[in-house]
């Protein structure tokens, strides 16, 4: 049976990959639940220590699936089907943003509505030119949900945030890397393997500081500039006891490449 979320694990990396295509990867309760579940294996699986979310077919996500919704209207329970996508989603984005590996996200196609929320949950992101970020809700009749909007007004600044959601808009993925909204421009033909690259190299790096300062940026919305300097403090004074800052240290000092193994 075709699994809706595939894991492939290499060495120290695993390729998270959407895996319906044929449904343009939209955000059912299938898919929502089987996404969860994967995340879930993610974080506990101590092999991994860098995530690449890809999808699998030129539709990066189709966003809501609106089969799942339509059928809610019609039985008088699109609440309930509303309510249960979107808790699935927001712990996922969660975890994503939370747990102690890399993420690094590649776009290479259609990006709408929930899909923006989990590609832009990663803490590295790659568009291509095939990458287009739709904004999908607005046009429904919904309301942006799983991060989107926290995500596009810390890229692009509340009014131009406000314009792409309220009109429907739509971003190409050079204008998202040149606006900030993903990390980086890759052309498609050569993108898999620079971002299998950037994650392969991402793994080998100090597991704990990495941690650290993801924590760092999760902590950054709403607090003053004294709270975010002590946040970072802390964070570098923790990091400063791992055996890799004292590798990292050592091997600056050497002139050597350093060597991270976690601890």
């Amino acid at each position: 049976m075709k699994q809706p979320v595939v894991i492939e694990k290499q060495d120290r990396i695993a390729l998270l990959r959407l895996n319906q295509p044929e449904k343009a990867n939209a955000y059912s309760p299938e898919l929502a639940i089987a996404l969860w579940e994967a995340v879930r294996r993610i974080r506990w699986d101590n092999e991994i220590r860098a995530v690449l979310l890809l999808a699998e077919g030129s539709i990066f996500s189709g966003g809501g699936d609106i089969g799942s919704f339509r059928q809610g209207i019609a039985a008088g329970t699109i609440s309930d089907v509303i309510e249960d996508l979107s808790a699935v989603l927001n712990t996922t984005v969660l975890a994503i943003r939370r747990m102690e590996k890399i993420f690094v996200s590649l776009v290479d196609g259609v990006c709408a509505g929930a899909g923006i929320g989990l590609a832009l949950a990663a803490d590295i992101s790659i568009a291509t030119e095939k990458a287009l970020f739709v904004a999908g809700y607005i046009g429904i009749g919904a309301v942006p949900d799983g991060g989107s909007s926290q995500a596009v007004i810390e890229a692009l600044g509340r009014a131009r945030a406000a314009d792409f959601f309220l009109t429907n808009g739509r971003i190409d993925g050079r204008t998202a890397a040149q606006n900030g909204l993903v990390s980086r421009f890759v052309e498609s033909d050569r993108a898999l393997e620079e971002a299998l690259e950037l994650t392969r190299n991402l793994s080998t790096g100090p597991l704990r500081a990495q941690a650290l300062t993801k924590e760092v940026f999760a902590k950054m919305a709403g607090l003053s500039l004294t709270e975010y300097l002590e946040n970072e403090r802390q964070g570098i004074i923790e990091a400063s006891r791992t055996r890799d800052f004292a590798a990292g240290v050592e091997a600056f000092l050497k002139k050597e490449p350093p060597e991270f193994t976690g601890e």
